[in-house]
């Protein structure tokens, strides 16, 4: 699917200028054939369109260097759903900067820099540049492991429509989609003007019930005593996935009909499949882990999307016109929406909520199966899908982005050089509501019931609060009408404008001769500022009149801005050619310094190498300093109260189990002493907050590489490259339970994360706060590995036959290390080999074409992953996922002139998720929508479509 840009002579090289060439790594024009010392990876239209995606996230993300982050697969409850993002190396899409014809995009997710891909149809993209060392010192911050540059189509002359319609082989997933592109030149061809349309339908759900990976049970690792490896026990269902409660009473698990009266559970074939049997003398913790095969329990992944609907539309106008060769316009205005949404199970109850033992809605048939009187209450467990349904949290983007620039060439000191500047203001309108939510505290409130002075149900703050409209809630039977309304809400919607001006301009050309031939420099500038105004739903804001303190949730708006200036330059040093070992040797240096009106100056650097003993083989390296300073959303983050549940590491089962336990726990507790050891699950209120005092982020950079073409087999080209990131300083967040850990394990309270650890007068907790700090460290190492071949069959077998061509492009995962706090230096997660950073990841592509018709066939390969690091052979019997193939073909055929019809399946056989924990879901815990992308969890999908050209 992709293949590195090489001097092969074929029509894969297009940015040329004359017989220069001007590539993303660099702003110099160079010689054909010379494309600097910076590794460059290049998507062609062609390798696109044959992909058959419309979303050019999915054809970028099958490179090796690309991990699999934001996707429409990944988003359902990352937030922000419908968003495709990239993350070069899997470091953060933070940290990969994306650029739309060489210039800066407007953010999609509030607060960050990321930029949303579901804004480019890949019909108007003519080819994707990606560079992955150096960057930062080109183009700016945000570019700490990268560039994906996306050239977009313009200048162009005719008409080029298609139509497209596609669906899963279950058929429920259908899509379609649109697009027209028109251009004309005018002005004796000095004038052009383009405009582009599109359009997509994809409002189909697929949730975890609809595929046998997600519905059947799911697998985790288990074993019935410490002395034995964990194994895989698989078709499992938890039995708090049941429309009707579950109780436990006297020792023995019930389950309660529809009518409120005790019955035997419906389990599957197996009966309980728990390793070791939990402790039914404690419910809460009992319902919570019983486990069996089936009969009446529902799937983990029931209410959740598989895939996001999510529908699109862009418009594009382009002009471009030349008064002269010193001075040419160019300007754009684009448009662009998606409305897309995200679904969760609305209410579920896992064992630990409780109905009072005074509550009218526990049954003598409770007390007398319990055998005598209930103390405390009755734990129970269920969900409600079947009377509240799936909440949902619907989005609505529109972004509009305008462009206007000159650019030219003339002459300077008897040099040709050559300009460009433009100026660009973008807008990005994110509005979100919560639709068919459930209100938290109200449910807790309502829980809490009790009865009156006359004997009939009543909300135990009722009470002392008559007014406060509270509901008892009967989770024994089917919630009522009158239940629901209390419970249930949807939201106003919150609306955030996110704005972005960027001004920039470059000159660059020729200074002195060299040896090696003309020197040559780039000088520029920029200044570039962006805002926030980041709007909270109303019902969740306390400045709002509609402001709801019973939902539970609080947020708050927050307006966020910083500006920069910015002076960069470039130096090209040809210092020797055409010698004797030294068919090529050159220097290339650039520079930028920038000034943050939050973050203050920073500097980056890059220093590139490249020497070619011969013209068949040159070799290269880069070495630079990257910078990133803090986005809005890391600094000023308003503070935003929600829900989580968490355990306490002081209690007695953690204490006594919990693996990363520290020498330091038990002092830490014993001096916390909490009165309550016993309750593992806590539902406690999380506090997000941004972080003033948050630095830039460093980062060292290294790349080093050949580039093989052997002139006895020209149309080959094959590189290699290695390369080294090492960020330090890094800005990141702990999660709230690390936080809680981390406070007790450390060798004393007196600790950077105590304080954002609040306890009652008991030693309870009682809230978290989370913000980003400049703590963590991130090294990254590995190879890429490219190779193109093109072969013209016309010459031996006639003109109709074509020509054949081979892209494949591999990356070996060396190491991927992440160490979230430095004063535990011992505690390195190494993501390498685990899901989402497979060691070895590849694409490959062989196709065939003439002037009637084509085919390709990719095969994606992964090799065998596993869930996390601490999954070793020593301790698991089974570790490894397997190594994984997709296999995708795709075909046109020219069926009269200007018309093609086209076709394709991906996902060939249908390859379902391994059978590893994890696996199953995509890839890695689905609920959490961590990597969930890199298995495919949809199966076998089609397309097929008219294409008209004239």
């Amino acid at each position: 699917m992709a293949q590195d840009v090489q001097s092969t002579g074929d029509e894969s090289v297009e940015a040329r200028t004359l017989d220069n060439v001007v590539v993303t790594g660099s702003r110099i024009r160079r010689q054909e054939g010379v494309e600097g010392p910076t590794p460059l990876t290049v998507l062609d239209a062609e390798q696109i369109r044959a992909s058959g995606h419309t979303e050019i996230a999915d054809v970028v993300n099958q490179l090796p260097s690309l991990a699999y982050t934001q996707t429409d697969q990944t988003s359902n409850l990352a937030g922000n759903p419908g968003i495709n993002a990239l993350d070069l190396r899997g470091m953060g899409t933070q940290r990969t900067l994306v650029l739309v014809d060489g210039r800066r995009q407007v953010p999609s997710i509030p607060g960050t820099s990321a930029v949303d891909l579901s804004v480019l149809p890949s019909s108007l993209i003519e080819r994707v540049e990606i560079i992955t060392g150096g960057a930062s010192a080109l183009y700016g911050a945000d570019a700490v492991s990268g560039v994906a540059n996306f050239i977009l189509k313009k200048d162009f002359d005719g008409l080029d429509a298609s139509i497209r319609y596609g669906n899963s082989s279950r058929g429920d997933m259908a899509s379609y989609s649109g697009d027209v592109l028109f251009g004309t030149n005018f002005a004796d061809y000095r004038g052009n003007f383009t405009v582009f349309g599109f359009v997509e339908k994809q409002s189909d759900t697929v949730s975890g019930q609809d595929r046998p990976w997600t519905a059947g049970g799911y697998p985790f690792y288990t074993r019935a005593n410490p002395d034995q490896r964990y194994g895989i026990s698989d078709g499992n269902h938890n039995i708090y996935n049941s429309p009707d409660a579950q109780v436990i009473l006297g020792g023995v698990h019930y389950a309660v009909g529809a009518d409120g009266s005790l019955r035997a559970p419906n389990l599957g074939p197996g009966g309980y499949v728990n390793a070791s049997p939990p402790n039914m003398a404690d419910p809460a913790a009992a319902l919570n882990a019983l486990v069996t095969d089936g009969g009446e329990y529902g799937g983990r992944y029931d209410s959740w999307y598989l895939m996001v609907p999510s529908d699109r539309m862009a418009a594009r106008a382009s002009l471009d016109f030349e008064f002269s060769p010193a001075l040419r316009l160019f300007a754009s205005i684009g448009y662009s929406g998606t409305d897309s949404q995200s679904a969760a199970r609305a209410l579920s109850a896992y064992g630990t909520e409780m109905v009072p033992a005074d509550s009218p809605f526990i049954t003598a048939e409770m007390i007398a199966a319990n055998g005598g009187p209930i103390a405390g209450g009755v734990n129970f467990a269920r969900h409600f899908d079947l009377e509240a349904g799936t909440a949902h949290s619907e989005y609505r983007r529109r972004l509009l982005q305008g462009v206007v620039g000159l650019q030219g060439d003339f002459e300077f000191l008897s040099r040709p050089w050559n300009y460009s500047g433009y100026y660009s203001h973008g807008r990005t309108r994110q509005r979100v509501r919560a639709v068919d939510s459930i209100a938290h505290d109200r449910y807790l409130l309502g829980l809490d019931s009790t009865t009156d002075a006359s004997g009939s149900p009543v909300c135990r703050s009722t009470l002392s609060d008559p007014g406060n409209g509270c509901v008892p809630i009967n989770p024994f039977r089917r919630l009522g009408a009158q239940e629901l309304a209390y419970l249930q809400y949807t939201s106003d919607w919150s609306s955030t404008t996110m704005t972005q001006q960027v001004l920039s301009a470059y000159a660059s050309g020729g200074v002195f001769d060299m040896p090696g031939g003309e020197a040559k420099v780039v000088v520029g500038g920029e200044y570039r500022k962006e805002r926030n105004d980041i709007g909270a739903i109303p019902q969740y804001d306390p400045g709002s009149p509609l402001y709801d303190p019973s939902i539970g949730a609080v947020q708050l708006p927050l307006v966020g801005d910083y500006s920069v200036k910015e002076a960069f330059g470039e130096l090209y040093l040809p210092l020797l050619s055409d010698l004797p070992f030294a068919s090529r040797l050159a220097l290339d240096v650039a520079g930028r310094v920038s000034d943050y009106s939050t973050a203050g100056r920073t500097n980056t650097s890059k220093f590139g190498l490249e020497w070619a003993p011969i013209d068949d083989l040159t070799f290269r390296g880069t070495y630079g300093k990257a910078v990133r300073a803090p986005n809005i959303g890391e600094m000023f983050t308003a503070r935003s109260v929600g829900g989580l549940w968490i355990n306490d590491p002081c209690n007695s089962w953690n204490l006594e189990y919990r693996s990363d336990r520290t020498e330091y726990t038990a002092a830490n507790c014993a001096v916390l002493a909490p009165s309550d050891v016993d309750t593992f699950w806590l539902w406690r209120d999380i506090i997000s907050t941004g972080n003033l005092d948050l630095e830039p982020e460093t980062a060292k950079t290294l790349t080093a590489g050949f580039v093989l073409t052997p002139r006895f087999l020209r149309s080959l080209t094959v590189t290699a490259d290695y390369y080294r990131i090492d960020l330090r300083g890094a800005i990141d967040s702990f999660p709230a339970q690390t936080i809680i850990n981390k406070c007790v394990d450390a060798p004393t309270l007196d600790n950077i994360f105590c304080p954002l650890v609040t306890r009652d007068a008991d030693g309870n907790l009682f809230e978290i706060v989370t913000q980003k700090l400049n703590l963590a460290q991130y090294v990254t190492r590995g190879i890429d590995i490219g190779v193109h071949y093109r072969h013209d069959l016309t010459g031996r077998w006639g003109d109709k036959a074509g020509s054949v061509s081979f892209d494949t492009n591999y990356g070996r995962l060396l190491n991927r290390d992440y160490t979230l706090d430095p004063d535990a230096p011992d505690e390195v997660i190494q993501f390498a080999g685990t899901f989402g950073s497979p060691q070895w990841k590849g694409v490959s592509r062989l196709s065939w074409s003439n002037d009637r018709g084509g085919a390709t066939w990719t095969l994606r390969h992964f090799s065998k992953m596993r869930n996390s690091s601490q999954i070793t052979e020593e301790d698991y019997e089974k570790v490894w996922s397997g190594t994984m193939f997709y296999s995708n073909v795709s075909g046109w055929f020219r069926i009269g002139r200007g018309v093609d019809v086209f076709a394709g399946l991906n996902n060939v056989f249908d390859r379902a998720p391994p059978r590893i924990p994890g696996a199953e879901a995509g890839g890695a815990n689905f609920e959490l929508s961590y990597q969930a992308g890199v298995y495919d969890v949809i199966g076998r999908t089609y397309h097929a479509g008219v294409r008209i050209s004239m």
